[in-house]
């Protein structure tokens, strides 16, 4: 169980206490998103003062894997920080890209769990994001993403279950094979079991989902969640997005103390540690 330090920094010594001691979270996910300015590859850093985040909740064991928002505008074919595609004759440069993430971390001492090729390659933002299709996710993983040495491999992420992606990656064994992690995010997505994957020997996580909301329906909401990611989809990983909300409640507030919903995941985090098992029941018992 894990959250998203993605667009806040470096979080302060007593939101990561909070976070991954008293909570008991194992999973940090941070953005690559100092993408999105006019500038050239070159000037990047890719993770930014999220690194210092990393640095400091590796010292609890997380694991921690990276999520890009698009890629270096020279790369796409619209030259724009909004939508685009990736260039075919850039995909070797990306790999290098996300590479430079990864030694980014490293340089701080922490060693990356896995990286995405990309967040919501399916969705249409009107914010920093860009377009892959299943065929395009498909030829990187076939050709490219072995390049990327260190982390595992996660794909697709897209912003809910799309069979058309799920299909192209796991339906070719040489594309299979460029893969460890299958994500995806929980936005308007009827939950499918993952079993398809997990036979393949890969993880299955679900790797964003925020609830709208103040109050205690909403925290509920977000128990129900978790629990139908477990028992419905048989996710190995379940991982909210954003610690601090500037809008709702999120796991912890502007002062880093713990929330209502932060005391939720917690109570699944705390007691369902890394290499747990659920043990298969009947969901409606007749006796």
């Amino acid at each position: 169980f894990g959250g998203s330090s993605a667009w806040l920094g470096n979080i302060p010594d007593k939101g990561i206490g909070n976070i991954f001691g008293k909570l008991g979270l194992s999973i940090l996910r941070v953005g690559i998103v100092d993408l999105c300015k006019n500038q050239k590859w070159g000037n990047y850093r890719c993770i930014g003062q999220e690194a210092l985040t990393a640095q400091k909740a590796s010292k609890y064991g997380v694991k921690i894997f990276a999520s890009p928002s698009t890629s270096p505008i020279s790369f796409k074919t619209n030259n724009n920080e909004v939508m685009g595609e990736l260039r075919e004759d850039k995909y070797n440069d990306y790999v290098e890209y996300l590479q430079s993430a990864v030694d980014e971390l490293n340089k701080v001492g922490v060693n990356l769990y896995a990286i995405s090729l990309q967040s919501e390659p399916d969705f249409s933002p009107p914010y920093c994001s860009i377009k892959w299709s299943p065929k395009q996710i498909a030829a990187f993983l076939k050709s490219y993403s072995r390049k990327i040495k260190g982390p595992k491999i996660m794909a697709p992420e897209c912003a809910h279950f799309v069979p058309e992606y799920n299909d192209a990656i796991l339906n070719n064994p040489d594309v299979a094979k460029g893969v460890d992690i299958i994500a995806w995010h929980m936005y308007g997505m009827q939950l499918v079991s993952q079993t398809k994957a997990q036979k393949m020997g890969k993880s299955a996580w679900m790797t964003e989902k925020t609830n709208d909301g103040n109050d205690w329906k909403s925290f509920m909401e977000t128990a129900k969640d978790i629990h139908d990611c477990m028992t419905i989809a048989n996710y190995n990983a379940y991982v909210y997005f954003w610690f601090k909300d500037p809008k709702y409640v999120s796991i912890v507030d502007n002062n880093y103390e713990i929330t209502s919903r932060g005391y939720i995941l917690g109570q699944y985090a705390k007691y369902i540690r890394p290499g747990y098992f659920r043990i298969n029941a009947t969901e409606n018992p007749t006796t």
